[in-house]
């Protein structure tokens, strides 16, 4: 009866073989063939013994046995066949046991090949089913999720948990599987051979079993427990390496290396711990290996010597060799394994993500919009991070029954001091977050009632931090929109002021930006991103603090180009420099999740009141 565990594990294989099957049926069943055609090669060299000892040792006018008859008259005939009829019986029987032992060397030798190959191929094809699902899972979640994860931990599960489920599907096709079937006709053949004398030297197989199973249960335990630290050690360097000028700034590099080299030992202590019971695991095997190495030598023995049991020396040889070919895949197996079982650790993570919900709930017959011809309203919206909870364990409300309308064609400023809710308006515009009360309507729908891709084809954003692919100029302003033709990608960069400098690359639209726009400027970056925006034509505008980190040369060229972006469409201003939304249609202040003043710019100066005081302070 399976453990727990080993179901565990095995429920694992087979949802990961399942997950390609479909696709991949031939290589499933050519992979399946050439492990059954490769466990019979390895066992026959048992009756090839066997037929050798009967040969070479049966003295003349003695019975030989069914197997050693057959190869004495195939060789015969072999001689025959070639004009020497007259040769020695027993040198051709030799010549034709080379020939034969040839034969199965090249036969083995292809299917080893054909089944390496097929494994090793379908284990890559999980693992890139893997991948795939695992950033199509990750593509899909809210931003709430991330906020409890360490990215560290996320890219070690792309990487080192693919990875490992990779070399344990790997070890399952390739030893699991295969010798298993070697095992089972290794057993078979000595069963055949002499039953009695096959059962005795099975007695001790039961005492490998219970310890096998006991330390694969550690070994998957100590396995999943390394995992987690080395998601930690690769947090710690994505840490270090994002945030090397601060690093560098503080001296702070003899603490980043203590702190990374903590990390290090407790993986090491956990891999050591590994080790350790896989180390016993194999002790075990050559414990029983040897038990019943014994029981063969002195039973078998004693019986060639008696003549009962019908035991003779060519039966005794291929028990041998029988017991040889048995314990070499035993201890591959029992190596394997624990393998296994630790590579299973890696798919559970990587399932961890796939099976988690999204908690975003699309209607089966939520509505695909066209572009907005009304107005988007706020009605009534009230939302807290629960990430962020206060001393008294309830989530800190950011939004307070916040309303307001944003009209069709119209430019409506968000202003307001840090952690007032503004970021968090667009957050709930994108979808990215949804309200924990009231709703967000465009032309008169809930914004959970409509299809979330057509949605987000009709907004455009231009963020304070602008993000940029290690791709080219092109690729990068025709994100989202792949098809666009060089001259839709031009005509948007002349819009956004941006062409000219684009033209003076080395490689013009193809030139390589570099990570997060590396290459470029502050300006440049941000211009790049308007044209991104002007390219999508989307019919309303987000623009979150588009120009607060440029200096005033820069925000003078982006202002421009935001002008030729804003003009004809429903746009939002989040704005940090009130002197960037002063020819708004509508100014709203917001305070503590509440609109605490509205208006224009010259009525918001003419009641002196919070917008005057904001103004004035960066006057």
């Amino acid at each position: 009866m399976k453990t727990k565990s080993a179901r565990d594990a095995l429920a694992l294989t087979q949802r990961l073989l399942a997950r390609v099957y479909a696709g991949h049926r031939a290589l499933f069943l050519g992979a399946f063939g050439s492990m059954l055609l490769s466990g019979m090669t390895e066992v026959a060299p048992i009756a090839i013994a066997k037929g050798t000892v009967g040969v070479l040792f049966a003295e003349p006018g003695e019975e030989r046995d069914w197997l050693s008859s057959r190869i004495m008259e195939a060789s015969a005939a072999m001689a025959h066949s070639f004009g020497q009829g007259d040769a020695n019986p027993r040198l051709a029987a030799v010549a034709l046991l080379v020939v034969l032992v040839l034969l199965l060397g090249l036969v083995a030798a292809f299917f080893t090949y054909v089944t390496a190959y097929l494994s090793r191929s379908l284990a890559a094809i999980i693992a890139i089913n893997l991948r795939c699902a695992l950033m199509d899972k990750v593509l899909s979640m809210p931003l709430g999720w991330f906020g409890r994860r360490k990215t560290g931990d996320l890219v070690s599960r792309f990487s080192n948990d693919v990875e490992q489920t990779y070399h344990g599907i790997n070890m399952f096709m390739l030893t699991l599987s295969t010798k298993v079937l070697v095992l089972i006709f290794a057993i078979s053949y000595v069963f055949l051979l002499n039953w009695r004398l096959a059962a005795a030297s099975m007695i001790v197989m039961p005492a490998l079993v219970v310890p096998v199973v006991m330390i694969g249960r550690k070994v998957k335990r100590h396995a999943g427990k390394s995992l987690v630290v080395l998601g930690e050690s690769t947090e710690a360097v994505m840490q270090a390496l994002s945030g090397l000028r601060t690093i560098r700034a503080f001296a702070a590099e003899e603490q980043q290396r203590d702190r990374y080299a903590d990390i290090n030992a407790q993986w090491l202590a956990r891999r050591k711990k590994l080790f350790r019971a896989m180390a016993t695991g194999k002790s075990m095997m050559d414990i029983v290996s040897a038990g019943s190495l014994a029981v063969v030598l002195g039973l078998g023995g004693s019986l060639v010597v008696t003549g009962e049991w019908d035991m003779d020396a060519s039966t005794f040889v291929a028990f041998l060799v029988a017991l040889a070919t048995m314990f070499a895949p035993i201890r591959q197996l029992t190596r394997a394994y624990h393998e296994w079982g630790a590579a299973m650790a890696s798919a559970e993570r990587v399932f961890g993500i796939l099976e988690t919900q999204t908690g975003e709930e699309v209607p089966s017959e939520a509505r695909v919009i066209g572009p907005i011809r009304q107005s988007v309203v706020f009605d009534h919206v009230s939302f807290a991070y629960p990430e962020s909870d206060e001393t008294n364990g309830s989530p800190k409300p950011v939004l307070r029954d916040l309303s307001f309308e944003i009209p069709y064609g119209k430019t409506v400023a968000l202003v307001g001091p840090s952690g007032a809710g503004k970021s968090t308006i667009a957050d709930l515009l994108f979808r990215f977050r949804d309200p924990d009360a009231g709703q967000v309507l465009i032309d008169g729908h809930a914004l959970t009632d409509i299809e979330p891709t057509s949605l987000l084809r009709q907004i455009a954003i231009v963020s304070q931090h602008p993000f940029l692919f290690n791709a080219s100029v092109r690729e990068n302003i025709a994100l989202g929109r792949p098809e666009a033709t060089a001259a839709d990608v031009e005509a948007a960069a002349r819009a956004a002021n941006i062409h000219d400098v684009i033209a003076a690359l080395p490689d013009g639209y193809e030139s390589i930006v570099g990570e997060r726009g590396s290459t470029l400027s502050g300006g440049q970056l941000q211009r790049v991103t308007i044209a991104r925006a002007l390219l999508k034509d989307a019919s309303f505008l987000l623009l979150d603090e588009a120009t607060s980190s440029l200096d005033t040369e820069s925000e003078r060229t982006v202002q421009a180009a935001l002008k030729n972006l804003s003009a004809g469409r429903t746009t939002l201003v989040i704005a940090h420099r009130l002197s960037t939304i002063i020819d708004a249609d509508k100014i709203l202040v917001i305070d503590h999740g509440h609109i605490v003043e509205e208006g224009t710019h010259e009525e918001l100066l003419a009641r002196d009141d919070a917008y005057a005081r904001l103004y004035r302070a960066q006057e």
